[in-house]
């Protein structure tokens, strides 16, 4: 194994210098981006690069309300036509667009808070006066997402519902509001001529939606609220900081955008999945979101897990697959839910419910909270015994899925493609996935202190497991056990997570460790999601080779736990290099899995989420363990076995959350050196 290493950490230092180079990219240039959104709370806009928004683009255009777009076309024009994007900038909680037509520069301040509010300011930029007509077109739709998305098919709506948009001059002239019915394209007037000397700006503001008599708000006053709430979020997060530029950027693109993908809630905050297609609850998200985020702000697992226990399914109900004890997949709401196409909960996945046990007993090394633990102990009681019934219906100690449902795949890899046989064949339901069995073994593990005869199951699971999902001509995890207890003998990531659960002995663990790193599964830019050898990858694909950095992150947890520091660190440094590369330093929810060539970013995937919750949490879980983290707040025991990396030299560690406590220390060339400890706190350095 240390050959193949040496020879693939070979290859990538020839690699590195060609990906980028510092000074290359700058942060706030968002031209490159195909679309621009920003989200505050239910509210979120999403945009072409100039500004405009369309109903017909395929990119999740308009204003929306949760699951329902509230304005669907928004175009500002100028003599009949949109002005040309000539650059885009983002600072937190607000987008700049620049663009131009003829003689005029324009801007184009934007924020989300309640409502879409915009600042437009037209520039004379040539040395004569300029007469112009300035227009707006705005148009109302109220379609739901899932119709958008192409999910439901929907009628319209019946009588049409009307939205108020308010634009008026930024000086002391009158409002003019506008009424826009569903379903309507209306143009706000014949257009305002306007007439500027060289240099001279006017501005308009647009308020949308507004009710109809409430006065215009103040732009600047609402643009600073939205920037406190981002700089109160970034106090109560821990900080990393390196010298590398670009993984700071990184890191501080991903605090931001995980702040903007925050819903507030009675229960606390929630970090909802990822624009456009998916700015709802989820659970899975949310739960590795929150796993992921633990040193650096413990309270969004706090939010994450009252709100999931607060829906803990109650009841057995078919149709949304709602049964006692089980953790909802997600939340949506809007029309869709009203006229009964779609639950407003869905349950149906088979993992959420082991990984909330997983993470609530995490939750606990970490913060020392037992107080949470215990108000949560009864949903975590539910949990453990629909895992032990409904979650193992032929109660052979397995969680599967399958059983009298639609033959869709409820693991993390959900799309109808990704499980399969060798021979591209489907698999014959129920199933089992390796990795929710890892998931399951953790779970108990993390229960067994407070029933400790839960540890002889989680010990049994892993005798079981090893024996049923072992292949031994592969020296490999099988995905899965098929509805005969057949394994599904396809080479895939899922075993990396099997690792981070910790249910795989040290041998099994080194053999798929080696394989995890192989140019079979490691693209360079990070782990495959299917082997290059199935006859069914394509790199390009959902689920059958792409590379998803959560999934990677996962997996280098896992390497590192299990005692592979450098394969851990040569699979950190590829995403997060990767997402240095992007123009935006945004980790995407998946991109291609084609191998990594010099002097080219990695390849998109055109209808990736970006941002998405855990893409850019999965940055901060590669900074940990880079840095080699563990906790046990229980003790008061924090360790630290930071690996070397050509990531940086030297990093910051700024308000680490341990046990109720914030720890500041610093790692230069491997040596930690640790601040302040607070009492009853004991930091081990380790290697």
């Amino acid at each position: 194994m240390d050959r193949l290493f040496s020879r693939l950490e070979a290859g990538l230092r020839r690699r590195r210098a060609d990906f980028a180079a510092p000074g290359a990219h700058v942060l706030t240039n968002l031209l490159a981006a195909k679309r621009a959104v920003l989200k505050n709370n239910r509210w979120f806009a999403v945009s072409a690069p100039n500004g405009e928004m369309t109903a017909a683009s395929p990119d999740g255009h308009g204003l929306w309300h949760g699951d329902t777009r509230v304005v669907s076309e928004f175009h500002l024009l100028v003599d009949g036509r949109e002005p040309e994007a000539v650059d885009l900038k983002g600072s937190p909680g607000s987008l700049q667009f620049e663009v131009a037509t003829g003689d005029l520069r324009i801007t184009r301040e934007r924020y989300v808070d309640e409502g879409l509010h915009e600042r437009i300011t037209i520039t004379n930029g040539s040395s004569s006066a300029v007469h112009n007509t300035i227009a707006f077109d705005f148009g109302v739709d109220q379609a739901a997402m899932l119709a958008v998305r192409g999910i439901v098919r929907m009628s319209p709506a019946s009588p049409g519902q009307a939205v108020e948009i308010r634009v008026y001059p930024g000086g002391p002239r009158r409002d003019q509001a506008v009424r826009v019915l569903e379903g309507v394209r209306v143009l706000e007037g014949d257009g305002q001529p306007i007439d500027l000397g060289p240099g001279e700006s006017l501005s308009f503001l647009v308020d949308a939606p507004v009710e109809g008599s409430a006065k215009h708000s103040d732009f600047d006053a609402g643009l600073g609220r939205v920037r406190d709430s981002y700089r109160s979020w970034a106090a109560d997060c821990a900080t990393f900081e390196t010298d590398n530029t670009l993984l700071n950027e990184l890191l501080g693109q991903s605090r931001d955008d995980m702040r903007m993908l925050l819903d507030t809630y009675p229960t606390g905050i929630y970090p909802t999945g990822g624009m456009p297609w998916f700015a709802v609850p989820f659970g899975r998200d949310a739960l590795f979101t929150s796993s992921f985020t633990l040193p650096m702000n413990p309270d969004v697992a706090r939010g994450a897990l009252r709100f999931l226990a607060q829906h803990q399914g109650r009841r057995v109900d078919p149709r949304t697959e709602e049964e006692p004890g089980k953790i909802l997949h997600e939340v949506r709401d809007g029309e869709v839910v009203e006229r009964g196409l779609w639950p407003h909960i869905l349950y149906g996945t088979v993992d959420a419910t082991p990984l909330f046990l997983s993470v609530l007993a995490e939750t606990l090394d970490w913060t020392g909270d037992t107080a949470l633990f215990d108000e949560l102990w009864p949903a975590a009681e539910a949990a453990l015994a629909w895992c032990g019934s409904y979650g193992d219906k032929d109660g052979d100690g397995y969680l599967e899925y399958g059983i009298g449902v639609e033959a869709r795949n409820e693991g993390w890899k959900d799309s109808n493609d990704s499980l399969t046989n060798v021979d591209g064949t489907d698999v014959l339901r129920p199933a089992a996935l390796c990795e929710v069995q890892g998931y399951l073994y953790r779970a108990l593990l993390g229960m067994a202190r407070k029933r400790p005869e839960l540890a002889s199951r989680a010990a049994d699971l892993k005798d079981r497991f090893g024996r049923d999902f072992w292949m031994p001509r592969e020296s490999f995890v099988a995905q899965a056990l098929d509805g005969r207890k057949r394994r599904v003998e396809a080479i895939t990531s899922n075993p990396g997570h099997c690792l981070w659960t910790r249910i795989l002995p040290p041998a099994r663990a080194r053999a798929v460790a080696e394989r995890l790193v192989s140019p079979e599964l490691f693209s360079g830019w990070g782990i495959r999601t299917l082997s290059t050898r199935a006859i069914n990858y394509d790199p390009r694909s959902y689920h059958n080779g792409s590379v998803w950095p959560h999934d990677s992150a996962i997996a280098a947890a896992g390497l590192r736990t299990s005692g592979f520091p450098a394969e851990a660190e040569m699979v950190a440094r590829a995403i997060l290099e990767s997402g240095m590369a992007y123009s935006d330093r945004r980790l995407p929810e998946l991109f291609s899995g084609a191998d990594r060539v010099p002097g080219r970013l990695p390849e998109d995937y055109e209808a990736s989420c970006r941002p998405q919750n855990w893409g850019a949490a999965s940055a901060f879980q590669m900074i940990h363990s880079l840095l080699g983290l563990e906790a046990d707040a229980m003790r008061g025991v924090l360790k630290i076995a930071p690996v070397e990396t050509g990531l940086w030299k030297r990093i910051e560690v700024n308000g680490l959350q341990f046990g109720g406590h914030r720890l500041d220390f610093s790692v230069d060339s491997g040596r930690v050196k640790v601040g302040v400890v607070p009492h009853g706190v004991r930091v081990e350095i380790g290697t």
